[in-house]
């Protein structure tokens, strides 16, 4: 699924500085993105400090990074492509344009990081990281990682899994692959021959099992697109219980 569905979605964060403006920069991406999954941390720890900017290790602001963060509230967020918002050039791209620069004396107006009246300036003359409120990745191959350091756990997409976590579909996800639950079903049906190489998953739901002596067999309906048109139809896979 790499240029399908799952590369239009964007991992977001919420640094201690902006915390306090959290319901100002919560109306400003909704006008460009969905909430897929929300976490807050109160006290966040080092390791995922670390594994969220390792990639900067090496840096001389790297432990200014780290103290500005460790130890502090931030809100995690998984945000994922509108449908019926207007792209001035496609949703990443936009959503990047809409933080604004790292340095906030550079930030255009209206841009997330235009609320802070911090400067990189000022932050290296203080030998500190510059308050720029909030952290954002910029491609799919990012996401997948970042998100994963704050949301261990798969994530689920209520608008394409209808009802929760089932029995099949935990079972499902358990097998499958990525960060997210629904691609996971995807993968794992793939696997188990439920779903052709020309398909893909829109929707998925679970439904009540049945049980055969030691077997019970799980089911589901699950919605798909092949060739420009959607079908649905029951699918069943049997476990040991």
């Amino acid at each position: 699924m790499k240029n399908g569905s799952y590369s239009k979605r964007l991992f977001f964060m919420i640094k201690p500085d902006g915390i306090s403006l959290e319901a100002k920069i919560r109306e400003m991406i909704e006008t460009l993105a969905n909430v897929i999954a929300s976490r807050s941390f109160d006290l966040v720890d080092l390791e995922k400090i670390e594994r969220l900017y390792s990639m900067h290790k090496n840096k001389f602001f790297y432990p200014y990074l780290i103290d500005y963060i460790k130890g502090k509230p931030i809100k995690a967020y998984v945000l994922s492509e509108r449908e019926d918002a207007r792209y001035q050039i496609g949703f990443i791209d936009d959503f990047i344009e809409l933080v604004g620069d790292t340095d906030p004396a550079k930030a255009k107006p209206g841009t997330i990081r235009s609320l802070s009246t911090d400067a990189l300036e000022k932050s290296l003359s203080e030998k500190r990281a510059v308050r720029n409120l909030v952290h954002r990745s910029t491609s799919r191959e990012e996401t997948e990682r970042e998100a994963a350091i704050f949301f261990w756990d798969c994530i689920l997409d209520r608008s394409k899994v209808e009802g929760g976590k089932g029995e099949l579909g935990k079972s499902l996800a358990r097998e499958g692959k990525g960060i997210f639950y629904e691609e996971r079903l995807e993968s794992s049906l793939r696997k188990h021959n439920l779903l052709s190489p020309d398909e893909k998953l829109i929707n998925y739901r679970d439904l009540e099992r049945r049980e055969k002596g030691y077997f019970k067999m799980g089911r589901a309906i699950v919605k798909t697109l092949k060739n420009g048109s959607i079908a649905a139809r029951e699918v069943t896979l049997q476990f040991n219980v």
